[in-house]
């Protein structure tokens, strides 16, 4: 009985993205630290979190929704990236799909 060959299938390199990919990822982190800083300004102007009330459950609350904001815009940077990183691989299986077949 033949076991199959397992194909160690091919690698990213920086060749392998294009620059639009480049500037899509650009903005995506640029938009990512974007938001952080305005979250950052509103909620801790000084560089310190000065929450909006007293109440302990109100602070917890208000806690929960910073980092609801932060984690909201970090999947979505994430998201893109995953995009960005899929369509390099689609177009590089495509080319290593096309030199196996002529070989």
């Amino acid at each position: 009985m033949c076991a199959p060959t397992v194909r160690n299938p091919p690698r990213l390199t920086d060749s392998d993205f294009t620059h639009q990919d480049l500037v899509q990822f650009h903005l995506l982190m640029t938009d990512l630290l974007a938001t952080c800083k305005k979250i950052a300004e509103h909620h801790a102007p000084e560089g310190t979190w000065v929450p909006s009330t007293s109440d302990l459950l109100g602070r917890f609350g208000e806690s929960m929704q910073v980092m609801a904001d932060i984690s909201e815009q970090v999947n979505r940077t994430r998201r893109g990236m995953h995009r960005i990183a899929n369509r390099a691989r689609e177009r590089l299986y495509h080319c290593d799909n096309r030199r196996s077949s002529h070989q």
